[in-house]
């Protein structure tokens, strides 16, 4: 009842609002909409702006207006507890200063930071394999990457739904939910949250690895989310647009969507992950034991396309992936690595997901063992028939075998569809542009 009355209300005094210009009542209704799927409906409510007066109805359509609508000031916004639906039209860039201009890499470049002697210092065949990089062109390269963050990451607070009009895409920065309660983010197209300034670790893995900083959306220490009907991808500037340095892909990316400490009750639905390596880090380090009883997420009817990894990599969490449809690759710049990630006391249910594997991805790459020590999947399929993803990969890893159960129940109601009927619905339904009634 409080739902509806509040949408009578933003109704009844929209068309005088000067922020809420022609919002049709159906619009409206789909963006006070609260989870029903998954964690982010159990234990308290997600229903983000559901709430707002009139006045805090918006329609944005640049960086500086979501800046604006989230409560004018980027770096206080994520204490900003009022509720407000935000109305995302057409393409926001998040590196673009208050007129709109888009700015490159020269725009946060440190004076003292040089690329090329970068690369040069920092070269293994020099520098060596056995130290990450320390020094004034490393520490101007940081100094940098805080440049790039102050603009282009941009702080959500408490009880905000945003939600796109079906052209609506950001791009080139992060969206971060931190130490913050019921948010909604719909219908938006995510691309390329690009890092100007990525670090080179030859530490990192055997070859080294070039490593950056942004997600498309990252939440920490967040509660009740829920992401639905959005499209997330590399975008203009995909992993081989530039060529490898010291044998490695650049990578200028990072995640698409990231949960990190303690995260609670979130659910990511409908949605496509497609063009892009990593995509859903659960769980930052092995060492962040405080999120033991943490990190219980839902992931459901999305569509992970053209995917190397991650989908999703857990540490601790009760991660529940159910009903997802995977088409991942062989080859190009996203060649799959694997589905399913165990990390450390990580409890993962796959439940009736549904894998299209070319010949040269075999079952048993679909799961893999961080230092978990279990995974349950129950009905789930690879090219239209029944596999055990545990039992596969514990033939193809014995030194490193999953118990096949966890301990664990979704505390939801949930009906998992036939996983062999599945692919032609999402493919159809999951993304954004087609939420909002036209």
């Amino acid at each position: 009842m409080t739902l509806m009355r509040n949408l009578a209300a933003i109704c009844a005094l929209c068309w005088s609002s000067a922020q809420a210009q022609e919002i049709p009542a159906e619009h409206l209704a789909v963006a006070t909409q609260p989870a029903t799927v998954g964690w982010a409906s159990v234990e308290g409510e997600t229903t983000g702006g559901a709430a707002a007066t009139a006045e805090q109805v918006h329609v944005v359509s640049s960086r500086a207006e979501l800046v604006a609508a989230l409560g004018g000031d980027n770096a206080g916004n994520a204490t900003n507890d009022t509720p407000a639906i935000i109305f995302v039209s057409g393409t926001i860039d998040l590196t673009a200063d208050d007129q709109g201009g888009a700015r490159d890499m020269s725009a946060f470049a440190d004076p003292e930071y040089d690329e090329a002697a970068y690369i040069a210092t920092y070269d293994p065949e020099v520098y060596g394999r056995e130290n990450e990089p320390e020094g004034p062109l490393e520490d101007a390269r940081k100094r940098s990457q805080q440049a790039q963050a102050l603009v282009s990451v941009i702080r959500v607070g408490a009880n905000k739904t945003l939600i796109g009009q079906n052209d609506a895409r950001i791009i080139n920065g992060t969206l971060l939910l931190k130490e913050v309660s019921n948010v909604i983010i719909r219908n938006i197209t995510f691309e390329d949250s690009y890092d100007f300034f990525p670090q080179w670790d030859a530490t990192d893995g055997s070859e080294g690895n070039w490593n950056s900083e942004y997600d498309l959306i990252s939440i920490e220490t967040a509660t009740h989310v829920w992401i639905d009907h959005c499209s997330f991808s590399d975008g203009a500037r995909p992993d081989d647009h530039t060529p490898p340095v010291f044998g490695r892909v650049k990578q200028h990316h990072d995640g698409l969507v990231d949960i990190k400490t303690m995260a609670d009750h979130i659910s990511i639905t409908n949605n496509r992950f497609f063009d892009h390596d990593k995509v859903h880090l659960i769980g930052s380090s092995d060492s962040r034991t405080e999120n033991r009883g943490h990190l219980k997420i839902t992931l459901t009817g999305n569509w992970y396309d053209n995917i190397g990894q991650r989908t999703p990599r857990v540490r601790f969490g009760q991660v529940h992936v159910f009903g997802n449809l995977f088409t991942p690759r062989a080859d190009g710049p996203y060649a799959f690595s694997y589905a399913l990630g165990a990390g450390i006391e990580s409890h993962i249910l796959s439940e009736a997901n549904a894998f299209e594997l070319p010949d040269a991805i075999a079952p048993a790459a679909i799961l893999r063992s961080y230092k978990g020590d279990r995974a349950q999947d129950n009905g789930s399929i690879v090219n239209g028939e029944a596999v055990d993803l545990v039992a596969a990969h514990n033939a193809a890893n014995p030194d490193t075998p999953l118990a096949p159960t966890v301990d664990w129940t979704p505390p939801y109601d949930y009906s998992p569809a036939d996983p062999a009927t599945i692919a032609e619905q999402i493919r159809a339904d999951a993304g954004a542009g087609a939420l909002l009634p036209r």
